[in-house]
């Protein structure tokens, strides 16, 4: 099962063997309990107070369940002086400085992580969309943009980049990447609203009117059904 295979190679990452405990544990969230698979990590931490892994798990689990904060930075203290290179360890504290209401240290612990594995998406995305929230414009771009470049299919990714474009005042780019995602992808509707907006917006609304008659033209038609006749 995938959730071995994870524990797994956490464990191999970090020297430390997956104690029996940690896989039953884990075997109980992904059956649906994950309130007893925090009791049972939290148990595991008893039997192995200095292990990162099963530290991980039950600060990961903590924030999953909105449990406390406090005890979740205690056990993520603990793993990043047993594991200090763990981007996961990283990840979780950037998870847990956004529930405290700190975006700037959350996009720093989520670049910490990106440090450590460049190719941390989930870690990317959420520094992105935090510089974003921020109206840090220019480090939004430079992670929506690696995002994209890894995972072209992503189209809200590419538009929130292109969005990140715009917002710098480089219209003419923005332009650009909407026109080349709506050639791979002619038929996305997002896409064409999107640049008809754009074009809108840079005083072409004949172009931003095709666009949005072209969208019209191709919407398929929605025919009624006969009703059928009342049984009563």
């Amino acid at each position: 099962m995938l959730w071995l295979l994870v524990a797994g190679t956490l464990a191999a990452a970090m020297d430390a063997p997956t104690p029996d405990a940690l896989t039953t544990a884990l075997a109980r969230e992904a059956s649906g309990d994950t309130s007893g698979a925090l009791e049972g990590v939290q148990a595991v931490i008893l039997d192995w107070p200095q292990q990162a892994l099963p530290r991980v798990e039950a600060a990961r689990l903590l924030l999953k369940l909105g449990g406390n904060l406090d005890e979740a930075e205690a056990h993520l203290d603990v793993a990043a002086a047993a594991a200090p290179e763990n981007p996961r360890v990283h990840y979780l504290r950037g998870l847990l400085w956004e529930e405290r209401g700190q975006p700037l240290r959350a996009a720093r612990s989520y670049e910490q992580a990106l440090v450590y594995r460049p190719s941390y998406e989930d870690a990317r995305f959420r520094a992105a969309s935090i510089c974003a929230s921020l109206g840090d414009w220019l480090k939004a771009e430079y992670h929506y943009r690696l995002l994209s470049r890894s995972r072209p299919e992503w189209v809200q990714v590419r538009l929130q980049l292109i969005q990140a474009i715009e917002e710098q005042g480089r219209a003419a780019d923005a332009e650009k990447e909407l026109l080349q995602l709506k050639g791979e992808q002619p038929g996305n509707a997002l896409v064409i609203r999107r640049l008809a907006d754009l074009y809108e917006r840079t005083g072409r609304p004949q172009l931003a009117a095709r666009l949005r008659a072209s969208l019209e033209s191709v919407a398929p038609s929605k025919k009624m059904r006969p009703l059928r006749p009342s049984r009563r």
